[in-house]
């Protein structure tokens, strides 16, 4: 929660110093990246620890809450489901194969002609997937993401601007348990239809005043865990009953990547998102 607090302080100090023109542009991305550390945040939130009133030793068999925060994954080991990787998602300024290269089954691009004409939020969906056989997992899928992200910003205008861009990985679930009618998702407010989208982990965020002429290079590679991961008590936290629960886990689920992008004076990108999956 400490660390949730200290980024959302960090994004609204710097919409405090931008210049005039661009103040409403840079709060709406500070509004976007609120919202995806919120979303990621769901996915790293430990679960709820209530209060113990258990006597007696500790066993396997008899852990609560609050001794170990997720009983049901607790003296498990851990099972290697695979790994989803990506194509390299591009912008460029044409997307033509002599500036990109060939482009593979996999790859995307994204044509941005004019650097200072802003890209809205665009998503590219399923750029990796995992299709998991039922009962691969009995009470927890866990990812461990890895995001490389490049981008070349330049200002080619006269006068001093912001720069912004703005790379969030989602993820989307496929499973029947979900085609209920009534089941309700929180975050749309319509039914599942079989399907549900929440954030990832690895959101990367970046605003800069930018003189004329400048510019600027930047490349990251990192890596992010869950701490809840797609468990029991993640689902249930959806509200989803304790049977479809029992269900995703049982039938067949499809696990695909989504990359969400925008900026603004970025002339060419680079981003790739991979994760390896771990289940008990």
């Amino acid at each position: 929660m400490k660390t949730l607090i200290a980024g959302l302080c960090v994004l609204l100090f710097a919409v405090q110093f931008v210049a005039a023109q661009d103040v409403s542009t840079v709060r709406a991305d500070a509004k976007e990246a609120m919202k995806a550390i919120l979303e990621e945040s769901r996915l790293g939130r430990p679960p709820f620890r209530g209060q113990d009133k258990r006597t007696g030793p500790i066993t396997i068999e008899a852990v609560s809450v609050a001794d170990v925060g997720e009983p049901d994954s607790f003296g498990k080991n851990a099972l290697f489901l695979g790994i989803a990787q990506s194509g390299i998602v591009i912008i460029d300024p044409t997307c033509d194969p002599a500036s990109t290269g060939p482009l593979g089954p996999d790859d995307h691009c994204i044509t941005v002609a004019d650097p200072s004409v802003p890209l809205p939020t665009t998503t590219i969906n399923n750029v990796a997937r995992i299709s998991l056989p039922g009962k691969s997992a009995l009470n927890v899928i866990y990812m461990i993401n890895n995001q490389t992200v490049s981008f070349s910003m330049i200002n080619t205008g006269a006068a001093t601007t912001q720069g912004r861009f703005s790379y969030v990985p989602t993820i989307t679930i496929e499973s029947e348990a979900l085609n209920d009618p009534s089941l309700i998702d929180p975050t749309t407010g319509l039914p599942y239809n079989g399907s549900f989208t929440t954030g990832g982990s690895g959101a990367y965020l970046a605003n800069k005043t930018m003189a004329p002429g400048a510019a600027e290079f930047v490349t990251e590679s990192y890596s992010r865990a869950n701490t809840t991961g797609f468990s029991k008590t993640f689902f249930a936290a959806l509200g989803l009953p304790s049977n479809v629960i029992k269900d995703l886990y049982n039938k067949p689920m499809t696990i695909k990547l989504n990359i969400r992008v925008s900026s603004r004076w970025v002339d060419s990108a680079t981003m790739v998102y991979t994760a390896r999956f771990l289940g008990n």
